[in-house]
């Protein structure tokens, strides 16, 4: 990993990217406020960062910190190494719920998932974040669709960054960053 707090912005970025898709907005700002005692307290200072009151970020880049995140489902070739390790495990079996079934077929959870993300967006206007934390995607859809259905923009947006920040102290204990 190198240290982070004499690491070029480069070897930062590409760094703290094995932990989150940073976004340029949480990057600049965790680059700027080094030195960090461990990854784990730099997580710790970005979560207080994209949670702060008042805002430390600006709506838009908040936006952008969310969307830098890739989609649940998403086709494996779009996905970070870490995220293709996440999601890639998310298999169909495991679950059960009223618009799921054993007998749902891995392209039947998909096209569920898909339109789920669609509606988020188009509902919320950021990406739809959730920490998989090894759950099937058919365990994914009724928590998935709890969220769509929820309505609040701002809590929505929290719940999105806390998840990004659960995925990102999850990376930092399964691997060698």
């Amino acid at each position: 990993m190198g240290d982070i707090n004499t690491a070029s912005k480069h070897e930062f970025v590409s760094t703290i990217n094995k932990l989150f898709e940073a976004a340029p907005p949480l990057a600049d700002y965790l680059y700027s406020h080094r030195p960090y005692e461990s990854l784990a307290a730099l997580i710790d200072i970005a979560q207080a960062a994209v949670l702060s009151k008042p805002p430390i970020f600006n709506e838009q880049q908040m936006l952008e910190i969310i969307n830098a995140h890739p989609r649940l489902g998403a086709p494996k070739e779009t996905l970070s190494e870490a995220s293709l390790r996440e999601q890639g495990g998310a298999s169909v079996v495991g679950g059960s719920s009223a618009t799921i079934d054993a007998g749902s077929s891995q392209q039947q959870v998909d096209a569920i998932l898909a339109r789920i993300n669609r509606e988020y967006e188009d509902k919320f206007g950021f990406k739809l974040v959730e920490f998989v934390n090894g759950r099937s995607k058919a365990d994914l859809v009724p928590v998935l669709q709890k969220r769509l259905d929820s309505g609040e923009v701002k809590a929505e947006m929290a719940t999105a960054l806390t998840a990004m920040m659960d995925i990102a102290r999850d990376r930092l204990r399964k691997s060698a960053v």
